[in-house]
Order: structure tokens, then C-alpha cells, then sequence
């Protein structure tokens, strides 16, 4: 079932900063969640382990580089693009530690700004 797809600013600032070609992959990617919505699993989505939230990542591959973006679904039942990543050269237990506090810092704003 198709979802609405919305932003924060954090997730647009990110994308804003992406080379054309990231860009054009992240928008299929992105996509392919609109299409979905929560039906969309493994390969493309998976939850976030060890985070407080119902978080989870979009997982999506750029000139041979992993591009991960955290999102959430709001009380609407909204894809809520929070933050995105470049994996490139991080092992996930850096990556995760960095990315995870980000991304629900950014969830808990968001709930608190749209109730």
C-alpha cells in the first residue's frame, strides 16, 4: 500500500549535498518505499537494532558505495525520511554509534513538532 513520503530538514540538507548521480539513486530508492510503504522488506528495509524508536533504514548502493537513510513511520502512517548516510570506509559498530543517537534525536523533535 503507497505511503506519503515526508522529510526533516536534516534529511534534506543531506540529500542537498549528494552528487547527482547518489541523488538519482536515493530518489528510486525512496521510491520504492512510497510504493510499499511498511510492505517493504529485506533487501531495500530493516529495522534498527539497538535503537529506542521503531526506527529503520532504507539500505541502497551508489557508485559501489553504501548509502544507508533512517526513517520512521509517524501516527499518520507517514514515511518520515529522518537523516542519511555514506558507509563507505565505517564498520557498521562506528557507523550505527554515530547514525542511531542522530536519527533519534531527530524522530523525537519531529513527534514533538508535529503531535
Amino acid at each position: 500500500m503507497p505511503v506519503e513520503v515526508v522529510a526533516t530538514d536534516e534529511f534534506v540538507a543531506w540529500y542537498n549535498g549528494l552528487d547527482e548521480a547518489t541523488s538519482d539513486d536515493v530518489d528510486v530508492t525512496v521510491g520504492v518505499l512510497e510504493s510499499q510503504g511498511v510492505a517493504l522488506g529485506a533487501p531495500r528495509s530493516s529495522d534498527i537494532k539497538g535503537a529506542s524508536f521503531a526506527l529503520r533504514e532504507l539500505r541502497l548502493q551508489s557508485m559501489a558505495r553504501p548509502f544507508r537513510i533512517f526513517y520512521a513511520f509517524d501516527p499518520r502512517r507517514q514515511a518520515v525520511l529522518l537523516i542519511g548516510g555514506d558507509k563507505t570506509g565505517i564498520s557498521d559498530k562506528r557507523f550505527y554509534a554515530q547514525m542511531i543517537p542522530l536519527a533519534e534525536r531527530i524522530w523525537q523533535e519531529y513527534l514533538d513538532e508535529n503531535p
